[in-house]
């Protein structure tokens, strides 16, 4: 079997012209985008499956009675959390009363220690204002956590959508002003002096902007790291009162800081400076109501829908209550819903299987290395090195995580999340100064995704995706080499991309290369980045070849290894070699299984977005890039000159 459907392709586009819609044509065409979505293809309709798989769980929960779910057990908490989530007639009921607290530790503000305290207060519990902190390796010393302060605090998507001067741009602040005026008139203000304050508010989150880093300087991993004592920090930002900070918090000061802005903190330092403690206040309020919207009452959900669905995603109509209730369950308690659904849906069987197809991923990757020609030996070894201490996570955690300490009641939805945010943010701080916990999972096994994680040096791929079309174990290999086999290999290249390169073995940032190969690897990336800064998937709109560099070349180097695993697998099987399936010899069945899994169309808003804030390239982009550099894709289909996708062999790229 394998599990290519042909009847999904479109027949009146040759492969040699555009792969991606010779292989996925005839499912767009009979696959419109469906109106609550902003876009539809391959991971969505696996998620959408997941989603109907976890809410089974979460019914069968609902028709337990107490006495079958004991208190603070995980069934229960879980049960009791989606269903005050489900519950919109109390939601509507108490309307912003679950938010009283929280506003009115923003009026009791009256100075510069009293704000700081009410930043640390606000951000345990969820709100995203001013800047962001996170509990992270250290890039330099990888078996520590270090708090890292990074730059935030903004309502729209990116600092650009503030700053460019483009009539989309400033269509989207005009709409971001309005939708703030509609806000704030339920704080109590009337229509009038909502204007003032959301231009207040939209004045503080352009200096945010301006102060911000780019999408593309964000990348640069090197850029981000300032390491501070608290003295520092203080000299840097002398009216934060950064004490009174951690105090409100609930966290112990660290001994150290990584700050990835220092330009970014000064601004805001002089913001608590000059601006007056009323617009602070307001922009405080803002955040707090806006963050929150979507745990309140129906008409403030719909109204955050309306402007950031529909501007951003272009999303016709909102998802079904169920659906947003579940998702938010899921991302409040991840690892607690993980439990039960590995428990009803992933065998030890797919494990071990995906274990074996990682095990053909590293050893081709290994060899594709010793191959390199523009590589000198001593870079080699140690990038082999690298390779061969890559750990791996597959399906779900081994250890879990303890959350016997959060709790669920039934007094609102709204106060559900803020207390799941609150001990998520514990946890993690409590671990600043302390070892790297390697058990810990950054995905849930119920998410239909994968990563790399630079500093730990490991891949993750959780229970669900691990299903067809990405891994389907009744499959031939050579579509599951394409399938799953180019995404192990896409996460196991990004060790290796232009930022995952700058870390060692341990995972530790640190200048490894000799000067000659690194030069060499950088104007070979070069290349694939000019190649896709041509790439226009809307009139004027094209692909930042710098933004996404990392994962094209991720995308390049995954197809490639797996292609070689491919290879080695058959090697062993002489008949499966020369079989040909519905038509198609194995290597034609191994990039079509490529293919399927980027399998996508989306809404032209989301498209915008994304091009100016997604480090992937689309789907498109994503299928017909890397075969274009590929001479093993030129010889399954017969690509010459002339075809659309015919590079000449001097402008095709290779990395790896």
């Amino acid at each position: 079997m394998s599990s290519i459907e042909p009847e999904n392709f479109d027949r009146n586009v040759r492969p040699a012209d555009d792969f991606f819609r010779y292989v996925n044509g005839g499912w767009l065409a009979k696959n419109p985008i469906p109106p609550e979505e902003a876009q539809w293809g391959s991971f969505y309709t696996l998620r959408r499956d997941v989603e109907l798989q976890l809410k089974e769980i979460l019914d069968d929960l609902a028709a337990k009675r107490d006495e079958e779910l004991p208190p603070g057990s995980d069934g229960r908490r879980v049960r009791d959390f989606y269903r005050e989530a489900m519950d919109m007639e109390k939601r509507n009921r108490l309307g912003m009363a679950p938010l009283g607290e929280l506003f009115a530790k923003i009026d009791a503000i009256q100075d510069g220690d009293t704000l700081a305290a009410a930043v640390g207060y606000l951000q345990r519990l969820g709100a995203g204002v001013w800047w962001m902190p996170s509990s992270e390796q250290d890039e330099k010393q990888s078996e520590v956590v270090a708090l890292h302060l990074y730059q935030g605090g903004l309502g729209l998507p990116d600092r650009d959508y503030y700053l460019n001067d483009d009539e989309k741009s400033k269509k989207i602040r005009a709409d971001y002003l309005a939708y703030m005026k509609e806000m704030l008139a339920h704080l109590g203000s009337d229509a009038v002096a909502a204007g003032p304050a959301a231009d207040g508010v939209m004045e503080v989150e352009t200096g945010l902007a301006r102060a911000s880093m780019t999408r593309v300087e964000l990348r640069d991993v090197e850029k981000l790291y300032h390491k501070m004592s608290l003295g520092e920090l203080a000299a840097l930002t002398p009216r934060i009162a950064w004490r009174k900070y951690f105090e409100a918090a609930a966290m112990p000061v660290p001994a150290y800081f990584i700050v990835g802005q220092p330009k970014f903190f000064a601004e805001v330092d002089r913001l608590w400076e000059t601006l007056p403690l009323d617009r602070i206040k307001t922009y405080l309020r803002w955040h707090v109501l806006n963050g929150m919207a979507g745990f309140l009452d129906e008409g403030l959900e719909r109204q955050r829908f309306d402007f950031y669905a529909r501007t951003f995603n272009g999303a016709k109509e909102m998802k079904p209550l169920w659906r947003r209730a579940l998702a938010v369950t899921d991302a409040s308690l991840d690892e607690m819903l993980g439990k039960l659904y590995v428990g009803r849906h992933f065998g030890g069987d797919a494990k071990r299987k995906i274990n074996d197809l990682v095990d053909h991923l590293a050893a081709a990757y290994r060899a594709r290395i010793a191959r390199l020609e523009w590589m000198g030996a001593e870079t080699k070894r140690k990038a082999q090195e690298k390779l061969d201490a890559v750990s791996r996570k597959l399906g779900y955690p081994d250890v879990w995580k303890d959350m016997r300490a959060l709790e669920v009641a039934a007094d609102s939805y709204a106060r559900n999340v803020m207390r799941a945010c609150a001990f998520e943010f514990d946890r993690k701080m409590r671990e600043v100064g302390g070892p790297v916990n390697r058990n810990e999972w950054f995905m849930s096994p119920q998410t239909v995704n994968a990563y790399y994680q630079p500093p730990l040096n490991e891949i993750a791929f959780p229970a669900a995706i691990l299903q067809p079309p990405f891994f389907d174990p009744v499959a031939d290999d050579a579509v599951n080499f394409g399938g799953i086999g180019s995404v192990i290999g896409h996460e196991l290249t990004h060790g290796l991309d232009d930022q995952g390169a700058k870390f060692d073995a341990k995972g530790n940032l640190s200048d490894w290369w000799t000067p000659e190969d690194k030069q060499r690897f950088d104007a070979k990336a070069a290349h694939l980045a000019e190649q896709f800064d041509k790439y226009e998937p809307l009139p004027g709109a094209h692909v930042n070849g710098k933004l996404t560099l990392g994962e094209n070349i991720a995308d390049l180097g995954g197809l490639l290894i797996a292609y070689d695993a491919l290879r080695s697998k058959l090697d062993e099987n002489p008949a499966a070699a020369a079989e040909k399936i519905d038509g198609f010899t194995p290597e034609q069945r191994f990039f079509m299984g490529c293919a399927v899994t980027e399998r996508s169309h989306s809404r032209e808003e989301l498209l915008r977005l994304r091009l100016q804030t997604d480090p992937h390239s689309p789907s498109e982009f994503r299928v017909n890039g890397p075969v274009s550099n590929m001479e093993e894709f030129y010889e399954a289909f017969g690509v010459k000159e002339g075809d659309r996708l015919w590079r000449a062999p001097e402008d095709r790229v290779k990395i790896w």
